[in-house]
C-alpha cells in the first residue's frame, strides 16, 4: 500500500542517514606551530624556554590541563585562582572607544579589556532596515575578544583599562602592565574582507615563571530577531562541527530529559570556534589548531553564554615573552569567502550529511544559474522544482503507474476482503494471488520514492543554506524567501495568516485522495487524507517561504503528473 510504502521509505532513509553520520571523514592531523610565533625577546629560543612548556618534554603542558580555568568573575569564580580587587582610592576605569571603518563593516574597539564592543555589517540589514550587528552579547559580559587571563592571578583582565600604545589606519595596539607582567594586544584590520588578526603577547618581567593559556572570549546573548532565531555556539574540533543553541545552553534540554550543562569543554584540535546563525558566522581561528582548545560557558542559562578559545598553557620564565595569534572572521556565510578563509570554514554552512553535500552544492549552483536567467529567486525555485520533476520523471512515472494499477484493483481487493474477512491467512493468500495474476507489485511505489529522497534532501539543504535567499522577494507580500511569509495577522489572537502553507496543505489533501489505499479501513483512509495534510501544514507553517514554495510546487506538479498517468492508463 503506498501510504505504508511512504513510511517504509522514510524509515529506510533515516536508517541510511544514521549509518552515514557515524562514518564521517577522518579528522585532520594536528598541525605544528607556524614559523615566527612565540618569539622570545633577547633569545634564540621560543617561549617554551628550556622545554618547561614543551608538550613533548617531561612535565610539559601535555602533562597539565589543556582547559584553562574559568575567568575569575563573581559568577564564575574558580577555587585556587587569585583575584586582585581594585585598591582603595584607585581610579575607576574610563572607557574610550576607537572606530574602525571598512567598506564591508563598521567596528568599535574599547580600551576596557582591549576588547571589541560593536561589529555591524554595511551590506546586510534586518527587516527594519537596520544594519546587522553580530556582537550580540549583553552586560555584564558584553565585550567580545576579551582576554581574562585568570590564570595569571592579576584579576579579570577583561575589565581593566588598557593603554592605547599605537593606532594607524590598519592597526590598533593596546597594552596593560601589572606586577611586572605586560600584556599587549594588537589588532590588524585588512582593507578588504571580513577578516582580522588578533595578536596577543605576554612579556614576563616578574621574578617567577607564568603559564598563560592565551584565552580569548566570544560571548553571545539570545536576540529576538529573524536572523538570530537559530543562534548557536559552534566549534570545529577534530574535523567535526559541534553546535549548541544559545537559548539551550545551561538548560535541562527538551522536556527536562537531561541535566543542564554549564561548562562544555573541547580539548584539542580546535580549528575554529565562536557563534553562528543560519546566514552569519563569528569565529576565531587559532594559529595552531593542534594545541588549541575551547570552553563553552553558560553565563545566564537559556539566555547567554561565552565561548573561550585558548591554547595549552605555555611556560614563560622571567625575562621572556610569548606570542599567540588568532585570525578572526565576522561576516556572512558566503561560500567564496569561507573557501578563501580556509581551515575548513565552509563546514560552518550546513549542507547536510556528507553524502548529500554534492547534491546540495549542485542545487545551489542551479539556483544561482537560474537566477541569472530569471532575476527572481521565487521563480528560480519554481523552475528548479520543475527541472527536478523532469529529471526524476522516469522514477515517478513507474511509481505512479504502480499506484494506478493498485487503484484499478481496489474493487477486486474489496471483494477478497469481504469474502475472507474472518480468515486473515486466506485473505492474504488470495490478495497475493491477485497481485501475481495482474502483475502488480504492491511495493512498486516504494523504491522509486526511496531513490528520490536524497534529491529532496539535497534540495532542502540547498534552499536552507543559500544566503542569496535571505530577504529575496518573490511577489507582493512575500518579500523574504528565507522566513515564513505573512499576509496579515488576526488581531487579538496574533495569529499570522500564511497563504503558501495553506495552499500546500490543500494540495496534500488532493494528493492523499488520489492515493489508493486498498488494504486500509475506509475510516482510517479518511483519517489519513485529513490528518496527514494537517500535520504537514502545521509543520510547514514555520518554515521559510522558499521551502514551502518548493514543496507546494512539487505537489502541484505531482498531481498533474498523476492525472496524466491515470488518463493514459484508462486509454
Amino acid at each position: 500500500m503506498p501510504d505504508r510504502n511512504l513510511l517504509l521509505a522514510f524509515a529506510l532513509s533515516f536508517a541510511v542517514l544514521t549509518l552515514w553520520s557515524m562514518y564521517q571523514s577522518e579528522p585532520p592531523p594536528p598541525r605544528g606551530y607556524p614559523a615566527g610565533t612565540e618569539v622570545v625577546e633577547g633569545s634564540d629560543r621560543t617561549a617554551w624556554g628550556d622545554g618547561a612548556g614543551d608538550p613533548t618534554a617531561p612535565g610539559g603542558s601535555a602533562a597539565r590541563s589543556r582547559i584553562p580555568p574559568v575567568p575569575g568573575r563573581e559568577a564564575r569564580a574558580v577555587p585556587g585562582v587569585a583575584v586582585t580587587e581594585p585598591q582603595a582610592g584607585q581610579p575607576i576605569a574610563t572607557e574610550v572607544e576607537y572606530e574602525v571603518d571598512r567598506n564591508l563593516y563598521h567596528a568599535r574597539l574599547s580600551n576596557i579589556g582591549a576588547s571589541l564592543t560593536h561589529w555591524e555589517l554595511n551590506a546586510y540589514h534586518d527587516s527594519f532596515g537596520e544594519p546587522i550587528v553580530l556582537t550580540t552579547a549583553l552586560e555584564p559580559n558584553a565585550r567580545s575578544l576579551a582576554t581574562p587571563f585568570a590564570e595569571l592571578g592579576l584579576g579579570d583582565l577583561s575589565r581593566v583599562e588598557f593603554e592605547l600604545e599605537h593606532r594607524d589606519s590598519d592597526t590598533v595596539v593596546f597594552r596593560y602592565e601589572q606586577d611586572g607582567i605586560r600584556v599587549r594586544k594588537t589588532y590588524v584590520f585588512p582593507t578588504d574582507g571580513y577578516e582580522f588578526l588578533l595578536r596577543v603577547e605576554i612579556t614576563n618581567d616578574s621574578e617567577v615563571s607564568i603559564a598563560p593559556y592565551f584565552g580569548v572570549e566570544w560571548p553571545a546573548h539570545v536576540k529576538e530577531a529573524d536572523d538570530f532565531k537559530e543562534q548557536s555556539f559552534v566549534v570545529l574540533q577534530d574535523g567535526s562541527v559541534e553546535m549548541e543553541l544559545v537559548n539551550g545552553l545551561g538548560t535541562p534540554g527538551f522536556l527536562g530529559m537531561s541535566e543542564p550543562t554549564n561548562l562544555v569543554s573541547y580539548p584539542g584540535v580546535v580549528e575554529w570556534a565562536g557563534s553562528a546563525t543560519t546566514y552569519f558566522l563569528s569565529v576565531l581561528l587559532p594559529d595552531d589548531p593542534g594545541r588549541a582548545n575551547a570552553l563553552l560557558i553558560a553565563e545566564q542559562p537559556g539566555k547567554s553564554g561565552s565561548m573561550l578559545v585558548a591554547f595549552d598553557e605555555v611556560s614563560i620564565p622571567p625575562g621572556q615573552s610569548g606570542i599567540r595569534e588568532y585570525r578572526g572572521y565576522i561576516g556572512p556565510k558566503e561560500q567564496e569567502r569561507l573557501v578563501e578563509l580556509g581551515s575548513n570554514s565552509l563546514l560552518a554552512i550546513d549542507l547536510g550529511w556528507s553524502w548529500v553535500k554534492p547534491m546540495t552544492r549542485f542545487f545551489n549552483w542551479m539556483l544561482q544559474s537560474l537566477y541569472q536567467v530569471v532575476p527572481n529567486y521565487g521563480v528560480a525555485i519554481i523552475l528548479l522544482t520543475f527541472l527536478v520533476r523532469v529529471v526524476t520523471a522516469p522514477l515517478t512515472t513507474k511509481q505512479m503507474r504502480s499506484m494506478e494499477r493498485m487503484r484499478a484493483l481496489q474493487p477486486q481487493l474489496k471483494e477478497v476482503q469481504e469474502k475472507f474477512g474472518d480468515d486473515r491467512q486466506k485473505q492474504s493468500e488470495k490478495t497475493m494471488e491477485l497481485y501475481r495474476k495482474e502483475k502488480v507489485n504492491p511495493l512498486g511505489g516504494c523504491f522509486p520514492m526511496l531513490l528520490q529522497l536524497p534529491v529532496f534532501i539535497g534540495l532542502f539543504y540547498a534552499l536552507r543554506s543559500s544566503i542569496s535567499l535571505r530577504q529575496a522577494p518573490f511577489v507582493s507580500w512575500i518579500n523574504d524567501l528565507s522566513v515564513p511569509e505573512t499576509l496579515f495577522v488576526i488581531p487579538g489572537l496574533e495569529l499570522p495568516i500564511r497563504v503558501l502553507p495553506l495552499v500546500m496543505g490543500a494540495t496534500m489533501v488532493v494528493q492523499q485522495r488520489m492515493t489508493p489505499t486498498p488494504s486500509m479501513d475506509p475510516a482510517q483512509a479518511r483519517m489519513m487524507t485529513t490528518v496527514m495534510p494537517i500535520m504537514m501544514t502545521v509543520l510547514f507553517y514555520q518554515f521559510a517561504s522558499g521551502l514551502v514554495l518548493y514543496w507546494m510546487t512539487s505537489n502541484v506538479l505531482a498531481i498533474s503528473h498523476q492525472r496524466w498517468i491515470g488518463r493514459s492508463l484508462k486509454k
